[in-house]
């Protein structure tokens, strides 16, 4: 799924493909850097904060929103 290519080779892979595949740079034949879609980095810090919330909610770090609004309230004073 993923390649890896050159720093030389990179802006022509960018300039003619449509939907980029997770690249892998390489310099001084170094694995260096990956360059993935803004679409899929999207899609992946969601599902990480997802998947933290998963791990709070069973962890029971979580509370109700009455709970938080009280907080609010008190804190700044609402009624």
């Amino acid at each position: 799924m993923q390649r890896e290519i050159t720093l030389k080779d990179f802006e022509k892979t960018v300039n003619s493909v449509d939907d980029i595949e997770p690249l892998i740079l390489k310099r001084e034949n170094k694995k260096d850097l990956l360059v993935i879609s803004l679409e899929q980095y999207q899609k992946e810090m969601f599902l990480n904060t997802l998947e933290k919330s998963k791990e709070d909610y069973n962890e029971g770090k979580v509370y109700s929103a009455r709970t938080i609004f009280k907080g609010l309230r008190e804190k700044y004073g609402y009624q």
